[in-house]
């Protein structure tokens, strides 16, 4: 694929990762750069197309989204003590250096190392349409390749990309299989750059998926393609009691299905947080955040997203480890309503202000059990309304009983609600996976999963069971 290619990346499936019910496969290169090529063309028109229509705009919003962390770091840069090696100093990007070398890898092409695994899967869904009186089951193929590689320019400074590249046959709906490729979530290609007392990132993790059981608000959808690409860079500066980072991204959404054009959008987004070393184990510190959205089309609202909060992380136990935050969150919408595809306007809440909270806690029982818990309560863009309000709950437990052989058990509750919209809906959501995988030889590994999802709607006609079962081989070269 060329230099082209070292601009994603994505999930492997290396030796110890829980493995996935997802299929890889080879795929046509020529295609898949095309595919790529194309996107990215269409990355760079809108971010143009944006940049001349909210300069004004955003000039006079990002002053304020720096201002929080600068006018608290500064008493804490005076008061700094040497408490533990630098997070940003040469120190530390030896041993980031050191890590990289003990990944496995399976060709070394000069300084660069490459590992590379090929996933195949199949998988029956009852359901690929989320709908509730008429479901439609088929199976599915997912073919996969993941391609990892990292590469020392210098002794302080790395090149990592990781990317994944599928395909999806499904092998009675053939409407429904994928546009060109796809993408894996966590694909990136990310470049670390270590300064004195800064350790300043730059990434960007693009995304092309088509499965629509990842958004909650959809139903009676097959086909959710969408392309999202975040880039951006991120600085962190090491005071030792303190730590400072500050992010910027620009985030583009692509539909890659005309139904859901609508959705199409630029946002530029800001991150903060301060965090402070109160004692051996703990931290405290302040976050806050700022998003500017800008739809391509005017069926829902630009908006302006900001928070502010303060969290605390604590090591309670060699093998407790508990993250706690909370804070408020302001939504200011340009309108008070919003309009479908043939221009008729609804009522939307147009402002929001509202606390947002959340805590994980993770947990290591024995040498056999590991489970993480998650809570919290949100407000996030709605699909067809202008934001929906979430809570939610996620639990995950890891068994390793059996040598070579992992057990994991997931269960999630989200409840959602609507601002308005063409679909004011008030839903629950809540389900379940058995994940199995098992280590054959040193370079194949196999899985299976079963995977259950319900929603409960109070709109007629938007709810939905889904039972999803899969088993996958996967050969790590």
């Amino acid at each position: 694929m060329g230099d082209f290619a070292c601009f994603y990346e994505g999930n492997s499936c290396k030796k110890g990762r829980q493995p996935t019910i997802r299929i890889q496969a080879c795929c046509n290169h020529r295609g898949v750069v095309l595919q790529l090529l194309t996107l990215t063309s269409i990355d760079l028109s809108m971010s143009r197309l944006f940049i001349s229509h909210s300069r004004e705009r955003f000039a006079k919003c990002i002053a304020l989204s720096f201002l929080f962390p600068l006018l608290c770091i500064v008493s804490i840069a005076q008061a700094q003590d040497a408490i533990r090696p630098s997070l940003a100093g040469e120190s530390s990007s030896e041993a980031r250096r050191q890590d990289i070398e003990q990944i496995p890898y399976n060709l070394l092409v000069g300084p660069v190392r490459f590992r590379l695994s090929a996933t195949m899967g199949v998988e029956y869904n009852d359901n690929i349409n989320l709908s509730e009186t008429n479901e439609q089951s088929d199976v599915i193929l997912r073919p996969q390749m993941n391609f990892d590689a990292s590469w020392p320019l210098t002794q302080l400074n790395t090149l990592k990309m990781d990317i994944g590249l599928g395909y999806s046959f499904y092998l009675d709906h053939s409407s429904a299989n994928t546009n060109g490729v796809l993408i894996s979530p966590g694909s990136q290609l990310s470049f670390d750059i270590f300064i004195g007392d800064f350790r300043i990132n730059i990434h960007e993790r693009p995304s092309l998926q088509q499965d629509p059981i990842a958004e909650l608000q959809l139903s009676n959808v097959v086909d959710y393609g969408r392309f999202e690409n975040t880039a951006g860079v991120s600085v962190l500066w090491d005071l030792n009691k303190a730590l400072l980072t500050v992010g910027y991204d620009h985030y583009i959404y692509v539909s890659t299905v005309s139904d859901f054009d609508y959705l199409n959008r630029n946002a530029e987004e800001i991150s903060e947080s301060l965090s402070i070393a109160v004692a051996s184990n703990t931290s405290v510190g302040l976050e806050g955040s700022s998003v500017f959205t800008y739809y391509d089309q005017h069926l829902l609202n630009d908006s302006d997203t900001y928070s502010i909060g303060a969290f605390v992380e604590s090591q309670l136990t060699n093998y407790l480890k508990v993250r706690g935050a909370a804070g408020y969150q302001w939504i200011n919408s340009d309108r008070g309503f919003v309009v479908d595809a043939f221009g008729t306007p609804f009522a939307d809440k147009s402002d929001l202000s509202t606390y947002y909270a959340n805590i994980l806690i993770t947990h290591r029982i024995n040498a056999t059990l590991h489970q993480t818990l998650s809570a919290g309560h949100e407000s996030q863009l709605g699909v067809d309304s202008n934001f929906i309000m979430l809570n939610y709950i996620r639990h995950t437990l890891s068994w390793n009983l059996i040598r070579n052989t992992l057990l994991s058990t997931e269960f999630f509750y989200e409840d959602a609600n609507d601002s308005g919209g063409f679909i004011d809906e008030h839903l629950h959501r809540f389900g379940g996976a058995l994940t199995v995988g098992y280590q054959l030889t040193p370079h194949v590994t196999l899985g299976a999963r079963y995977q259950y999802t319900q929603k409960d709607s109070d709109v007629v006609l938007r709810s939905y069971d889904q039972n999803r079962v899969s088993i996958d081989g996967t050969y790590s070269f």
